[in-house]
């Protein structure tokens, strides 16, 4: 199976769900596009050494924009030419949000809408947060892109997921912050989550 990380902005947590994904379910990772450094894949080798990495779709390095970075370093490519690596087992890291542009001419959820896969969306708690969950769902669903769950990172806040819940119908999972200490419990205890929710990868 092979799944799009997707974030309702830029530092959700994508990386940190990958990391945990990739370790519990031994999936390959994928960074479709990465502007500056420290990579993202280094996080995911850092934390989970065993998982096959492969190399990034496009590789920028200036931290902003895929589309500014793309023209400040004068590298050609186009959106939707980058290739997907032929894994059978693949999680798919996005850049941003949905509406960060991957070039001048198109967004990450472009880029899914044109190469369908299931998606699981990512998000953290913040004033605010409700509000861009809410409409990223509904964005992919207006796409008709399938969201396999919301993954909450951070310290869970019920109310928060009680509204989301009642109002999207939506499957929530949390995944709490950890370090190199706590990564394997983590890990056990979020695959274990994960196959609670009858959710199969």
């Amino acid at each position: 199976m092979q799944i799009y990380m997707a974030g309702i902005h830029t530092d959700t947590g994508k990386t940190h769900v990958c990391a945990a994904f990739c370790a519990a379910f031994k999936y390959d990772y994928f960074k479709l596009i990465q502007a500056g450094t420290p990579t993202d894949s280094g996080v995911i080798r850092r934390f989970s050494p065993n998982t096959h990495i492969f190399n990034e779709g496009i590789l920028l390095q200036t931290p902003t924009s895929p589309h500014i970075a793309k023209e400040i370093e004068r590298v050609e490519y186009e959106a939707m030419q980058i290739k997907i690596p032929k894994s059978q087992n693949l999680i798919i890291e996005l850049a941003g949000g949905l509406f960060s542009p991957i070039d001048e001419k198109f967004c990450m959820i472009d880029y899914m809408q044109n190469h369908k896969l299931p998606t699981i969306l990512v998000a953290k708690y913040y004033l605010g947060s409700i509000n861009h969950i809410l409409l990223s769902i509904e964005a992919l669903r207006q796409r008709h892109i399938d969201i396999l769950c919301l993954v909450m990172v951070g310290k869970q806040e019920q109310q928060v997921d009680s509204f989301i819940q009642q109002y999207s119908k939506i499957t929530i999972i949390h995944l709490p912050f950890f370090n190199t200490t706590n990564f394997m419990q983590v890990v056990c205890d979020f695959k274990n989550i994960l196959k609670d929710s009858n959710l199969t990868f």
